[in-house]
């Protein structure tokens, strides 16, 4: 499958399903013969990196890595590096500092928040922006997800965790600040929202 074609759901899931960490390998920038697969999945990993961010766990799990068809020698080295580096954090959660329990709820609602049809509407968006710009420096996909998705994502992630939160009854503010890591400023539209409905 084209590396284009990877959904940032797939990622989450893999850690979801346990995964220790997810690399991603393509064919080099340039070389896509779907033209601009490649670059879509350029937007992919930023998505996932800032929602990985986001749950708290380590970027550093998630790579994409770029190789040819004819280096397989390169692919080898290219996941023995990142194995290494892998071995080094530990066990998905240890790194984190986060209990299965946590490790969990975080990625149960990062699941939630890839299966959102506005995140995934606005997602899909950037990648038909950047394709109609024919801009795909890496700077501008930083920058449009930071500035479109990024809001989303973290709206969509407070609301889906402090949902579950208070399933079981009222939380304090400072119970959900700090089991969202969100700010009081980002939950009180959450907070009021969730009185409103």
């Amino acid at each position: 499958m084209c590396s284009g074609r990877v959904d940032p759901l797939f990622v989450i899931e893999a850690f979801r399903n346990g995964a220790d960490a997810v690399m991603v390998g393509g064919c080099k920038l340039g070389e896509c013969k779907y033209l601009e697969g490649n670059f879509q999945a350029l937007i992919m990993a930023e998505m996932v990196r800032n929602l990985l961010r986001l749950i708290g766990i380590r970027e550093e799990r998630f790579t994409l890595e770029w190789v040819s068809s004819a280096e397989p020698a390169r692919l080898v080295e290219d996941m023995k590096k990142f194995m290494l580096k892998v071995k080094d954090l530990g066990p998905l959660g240890s790194a984190e500092g986060l209990s299965r329990e946590d490790l969990k709820f975080y990625l149960d609602s990062a699941i939630l928040v890839c299966q959102n049809m506005q995140v995934r509407t606005t997602y899909g968006n950037i990648a038909k922006e950047i394709k109609k710009m024919q801009d795909f420096s890496l700077d501008l996909m930083k920058q449009k997800v930071e500035e479109k998705l990024l809001p989303q994502l973290k709206t969509r992630l407070y609301e889906i965790e402090v949902k579950a939160l208070i399933q079981d009854g009222p939380k304090s503010l400072d119970f959900l600040a700090s089991k969202t890591r969100a700010s009081v400023e980002e939950l009180n539209p959450i907070l009021s929202k969730l009185v409103k409905s």
